[in-house]
């Protein structure tokens, strides 16, 4: 993107949330990558067949075409609370069969114990189509399909208690690596995440990389004009590419009110609402 792109107006105005701003907004690690491979037996849940493959360790996996049994997930709602700016809704369980067409997972640690965060799109048995945040530990998936995911070698996504937001939240920690293959990165709010993206390429000399993760945003504007102006809202990025001048992020969002929203980000108009779980591939 341009300079001139770089100064596009945030839909919103930034959100104040209850708790006192922390640094820093942008967590970031340079890490390698180790291969995880998840073999579902139809016995376990998605989190806990992760999380046992995982060992744990920290990393993410990229869900295309898994089949469940059965598939529970919440979307985003007000809170009832005055000390949050966002919650979920009751949990969705739709009955029959479902497909979960593409979808991401962070993986990371929760008290010493494995947990996921994901994110994905849903088709239902009665045809639906759904987008939303899984809960792993009721989602069952058909036997004999296999999960491939990575691990970080020197990064972890650490689910720990947030006083800005009031939530617990993945931040990335660890140490950075020479030679990385992949940037595990967390984002607070009001931050742009193109910009982000675009802000880490360059300083690792990277030309290009593949934009993965998941979040929440304070509103968006996407590059065909499109606008979704609430600010509890979950996204999934569904495919994303950025360089040190450029950032194309194709995201699908679904907000308060569950309408669905696509297209990609404009730069200036993709801050986050209460975090972003960021992972940059390095392609050069």
């Amino acid at each position: 993107m341009t300079a001139l792109a770089r100064k596009v107006a945030a839909i919103n105005p930034p959100l104040r949330h209850p708790g006192p701003d922390i640094q820093p907004r942008v967590s970031a690690v340079a890490t390698r990558l180790v291969p995880v491979r998840i073999p579902l037996d139809g016995t376990q849940p998605v989190e806990a067949a992760i999380c046992a493959a995982f060992a744990g360790r920290s990393g993410f996996v990229e869900l295309a075409e898994l089949r469940c049994e059965t598939l529970d997930y919440v979307v985003p709602a007000p809170s009832e609370r005055a000390d949050r700016l966002a919650w979920y809704s009751a949990p969705q369980r739709p009955s029959g069969a479902a497909r979960i067409p593409q979808g991401y997972a962070s993986v990371g640690v929760h008290r010493g114990r494995g947990m996921i965060h994901c994110h994905g799109i849903w088709e239902l048995a009665n045809g639906h189509k759904a987008l939303g945040h899984l809960l792993g530990m009721d989602t069952l998936p058909e036997a004999g399909q296999v999960l491939s995911g990575f691990a970080f070698a020197s990064a972890a996504f650490d689910r720990l208690p947030d006083l800005e937001t009031n939530f617990e939240l993945f931040t990335a920690r660890g140490q950075d690596m020479d030679a990385p293959q992949a940037v595990c990165l967390t984002l607070r709010p009001n931050e742009d995440i193109p910009t982000a993206c675009m802000t880490l390429c360059a300083r690792l000399g990277w030309q290009s990389a593949r934009v993965i993760g998941l979040g929440s945003l304070n509103g968006a504007g996407f590059a065909d004009g499109g606008i979704m102006r609430d600010h509890i809202s979950e996204f999934l990025v569904q495919r994303g590419a950025a360089g040190p001048d450029h950032a194309e992020i194709a995201v699908t969002v679904v907000d308060s009110a569950g309408d669905v929203f696509g297209g990609t980000l404009v730069t200036g108009q993709g801050c986050v609402s209460v975090t972003a779980e960021i992972v940059l591939l390095g392609e050069s």
